[in-house]
């Protein structure tokens, strides 16, 4: 009886864990790594670039991103961007 509530509960587990979730798709995926070059090439200082992944969106064709950088005195600052990539 212990044998067969393992195999349900593993089951169970499974599928659960199998679902289509929320993640992003392959698609997202590539754009957002379009859109951080599009923005890696437009900073300033690209090597203090910071992306702030949690705020990362994606709606059709255009990625917003949230990313920290020096400007050009110096001082780190926080910029939202929404960027258009095909």
């Amino acid at each position: 009886m212990k044998n067969v509530f393992a195999i349900a509960l593993l089951c169970v587990c499974l599928v659960g864990c199998s679902g289509s979730g929320s993640g992003s798709s392959g698609g997202d995926i590539d754009k957002i790594i379009a859109a951080k070059a599009v923005v890696r090439s437009m900073v300033n200082y690209p090597d203090t670039l910071s992306f702030h992944n949690m705020s990362t969106r994606v709606s059709g064709n255009t990625v917003t991103l949230k990313f920290s950088a020096k400007n050009a005195f110096g001082v780190s600052e926080t910029y939202t961007m929404d960027i258009e990539v095909n």
